[in-house]
């Protein structure tokens, strides 16, 4: 019995992994190598407000952050996120995989790329690429923007006509992919300015909005899972269901996610140190082990 409900948590943690890699700004790994070349000027402009025209002017500054996800008192998965920027550029890379026992019973794995520019304080998305492998199988997702709206999505296999209905054309303007937003969520903490209220979001086939409240302050302690101690800062993430969800999908329903951020030394002003994924199936933990700055000095954390 005992092992069963381990294999029913492991089951639920990944069901709901997605979730929380689209918006908790912790990956890295990223994909191959995108050519300077490759990130032409584009004409569109999304709408949201991330970082200062001085603060975009400069460039090579990035972090790369390693966490371990724990559910039900096991790692489950190995997170990681990696964002540079440079030239008014921005690139921002997610992993998200199965590890430890679990990652030997369940092989799954979430990448992620987002790139574009930042310009008059606001990120301006060109190209967000998704992947989902689950036991071999692979699902992607490719969004193309245009005068700042989601104007092409490819995926693979293919949506049917119904899913590229359920989101209308009123609802995409403004609206970015999943680590756009996260990009706009983690760069706007350099101006000091946490928590931003409301980030509009389309994944190609759900049209949902990120909520951010604070949570005022608190002490974290250490543990031999969790590294981090000291005066923390939080926000409560949770999510205003708009559009593209199916009758009986429970995704970000009754969910949200308490983020706790702290100054480690990237540069990057504060960054997430611990998160609290509340789900109705249960509670997941993520915790900083590992920070890089843009140079690649481990700044907080063991080396690997």
């Amino acid at each position: 019995m005992r092992y069963c409900a381990i294999l029913a948590a492991m089951q639920v943690t990944l069901r709901n992994a997605a979730l929380a890699a689209a918006f908790i700004a912790l990956l890295a790994t990223p994909w191959p190598a995108i050519r300077a070349s490759e990130l032409a000027d584009p004409a569109e402009r999304a709408a949201v407000p991330a970082l200062s025209p001085a603060g975009a002017a400069r460039s090579s500054e990035g972090f790369r952050l390693t966490y371990d996800v724990y559910k039900s008192g096991f790692r489950a998965l190995s997170l990681k996120f990696d964002m540079t920027l440079d030239g008014g550029r921005y690139r921002t890379d997610a992993r998200l995989e199965s590890a430890g026992i679990i990652g030997w019973l369940f092989e799954w794995r979430l990448d992620a790329v987002s790139r574009g520019r930042l310009q008059d304080a606001t990120v301006v998305p060109q190209h967000h690429r998704f992947a989902n492998s689950w036991r071999g199988r692979v699902r992607t997702v490719e969004i193309a923007y245009q005068a700042g709206v989601p104007t092409d999505v490819q995926a693979e296999p293919p949506y049917g006509e119904d899913v590229q209905r359920a989101v209308s054309a009123d609802l995409l303007p403004g609206a970015v992919d999943p680590m756009s937003a996260v990009t706009a969520i983690v760069l706007e903490n350099t101006t000091g300015s946490l928590c931003r209220p409301t980030t509009a979001v389309y994944d190609g086939r759900r049209r949902y909005d990120a909520q951010l409240t604070p949570l005022g302050t608190k002490i974290l302690k250490a543990s031999n899972f969790a590294p981090y101690s000291g005066l923390v800062e939080g926000c409560h993430l949770s999510f205003e269901r708009i559009a593209g969800f199916k009758e009986g999908d429970e995704r970000m329903k009754n969910m949200s996610i308490d983020i706790w951020l702290a100054d480690v030394g990237t540069g990057a002003g504060k960054i997430p140190v611990r998160l609290e994924l509340n789900t109705p199936w249960g509670t997941g933990f993520a915790h900083l082990v590992q920070a890089r700055g843009a140079d690649d000095k481990l700044v907080f954390g063991d080396a690997e």
